[in-house]
C-alpha cells in the first residue's frame, strides 16, 4: 500500500470563485440581428451560401446516411403502420414504447396470416422501412418490396442485401416484368394513396390466378371531402367496377385505436404544452424576434392541431373504418 511523506503537499484543484466563474452565454435578439446583417453583407458569405446551396446535391448521400441512421434509431422495428392490439381496452397511461412496437410485429402478424403459401411469392406494396418485407422473407416468402421513396429502397438495401426492391409507385409498376408472379400481394396502409383505376388493373395482371390482395387501411365510412383516403362505398363500387370481389372483411378499428391514444396522449400532454412555454418563453425573453416570427408560429400552430385532429381516437372512430380486407377476382 503506498503513503505519502509527512512533508509532501498534496494540491487539490480549488473551486472556482463566485466572481470569477463563467457565465452561462445567453443569445440576444440583437446578438442575432447583428449576425444575420454581417453575413447578409458581407460578399465571402453570400458567395459561400450560394456555392452551397448550388452543390446541394452532391451532399446528399451524406444526408441520407444521417437520416437513415435516424430512422433506424426511431423505428427500429421497420413499420410505419398504427399496429394491433388484441386488448382493444387498453389505456394510454398503462401503455410503453415496447407495447407500441410489439403491436406492430402483431399488425405484421395477423396480415400474415392471411397471405398464400409461401412458394407463389409475395409483393410488399408501399414496403415503408421493410419491417413487413422482413418477417416474410424470415417465413420463406422470397418478399418484393415496392416504394418510390429512395430514402427507403436505400435502407432496405442496406438491411436486407437479399430482398429486391423496385423503386416506383404501384401505377408505373412495369407490370409486365412481373405478369402472374404472386401468390400474394399486400397494401399494409398503402392502399389509401393508391389511384384505383390504375392500380387496380396492374393487381390483376402481377398476381397469379387465384392469387389474393391482403389489404389493411381506413376508409372514410361516408362521404367525404377529405382526400386522406378512400371512401368505403366508393371504393367497394370501384372493386366490382374492376371485377374484383372482397373475400373476407373485418373491422379491426378497435384494435388500431390504443396506439391512437398513446400517441395522441403524447401530443396533447407533452408536446403542446412544451410547444406553449417555448414560445412564451421566446415572447418574453426577446419580444422583437416573437413580433417577427409571430404569424409563422401562429401558422406552425395551426398545422400542428390540424395533425393532432387526424390522432385524435374519438374522431378518428367517428369518421373513419379500419378494415382487414381479402380480395381476389371475381370469376
Amino acid at each position: 500500500m503506498s503513503s505519502i511523506a509527512a512533508d509532501s503537499t498534496v494540491a487539490f484543484p480549488s473551486p472556482p470563485s463566485p466572481l470569477t466563474a463563467t457565465k452561462p452565454r445567453k443569445i440576444t435578439g440583437k446578438r442575432i440581428a447583428g449576425r444575420l446583417i454581417t453575413r447578409s453583407v458581407n460578399p465571402k458569405r453570400l458567395w459561400q451560401a450560394f456555392t452551397l446551396q448550388r452543390n446541394r446535391k452532391s451532399h446528399r448521400h451524406t444526408y441520407d446516411d444521417a437520416q437513415l441512421a435516424f430512422y433506424a434509431k426511431i423505428l427500429p422495428t421497420g413499420f410505419l403502420h398504427f399496429g394491433y392490439f388484441d386488448d382493444v381496452d387498453r389505456m394510454p397511461e398503462d401503455m410503453s414504447l415496447a407495447e407500441v412496437l410489439q403491436s406492430q410485429h402483431r399488425y405484421a402478424d395477423v396480415l400474415m396470416d392471411l397471405a398464400g403459401p409461401p412458394v407463389e411469392g409475395a409483393l410488399d406494396v408501399g414496403c415503408g422501412m421493410g419491417g413487413l418485407s422482413r418477417m416474410l422473407r424470415d417465413r420463406g416468402y422470397a418478399p418484393i418490396a415496392l416504394t418510390p421513396d429512395r430514402l427507403q429502397v436505400s435502407h432496405i438495401h442496406k438491411t436486407m442485401p437479399d430482398v429486391p426492391v423496385i423503386r416506383a409507385k404501384l401505377e408505373d409498376m412495369k407490370a409486365g416484368d412481373y405478369a402472374t408472379q404472386f401468390g400474394t400481394v399486400f397494401t399494409a396502409e398503402s392502399l389509401q394513396y393508391l389511384k384505383l383505376d390504375k392500380a387496380l388493373p396492374i393487381l390483376t395482371k402481377v398476381l397469379k390466378p387465384g392469387g389474393r390482395w391482403v389489404a389493411c387501411d381506413f376508409f372514410h365510412s361516408g362521404t367525404s371531402t377529405d382526400k386522406t383516403c378512400h371512401v368505403w362505398d366508393e371504393f367497394v363500387a370501384k372493386l366490382d367496377q374492376h371485377g374484383w370481389r372482397i373475400r373476407s372483411e373485418r373491422n379491426i378499428t378497435p384494435h388500431v385505436l390504443p396506439t391512437l391514444r398513446y400517441i395522441h396522449m403524447w401530443a396533447t400532454r407533452f408536446g403542446l404544452p412544451l410547444l406553449d412555454f417555448a414560445e412564451l418563453r421566446l415572447r418574453r425573453k426577446q419580444p422583437g424576434v416573437h413580433h417577427m416570427l409571430e404569424t409563422v408560429l401562429h401558422d406552425l400552430h395551426e398545422v400542428i392541431d390540424d395533425n393532432i385532429g387526424i390522432i385524435d381516437p374519438a374522431k378518428f372512430s367517428a369518421h373513419k373504418r379500419y378494415m382487414l380486407l381479402v380480395m381476389e377476382r371475381a370469376e
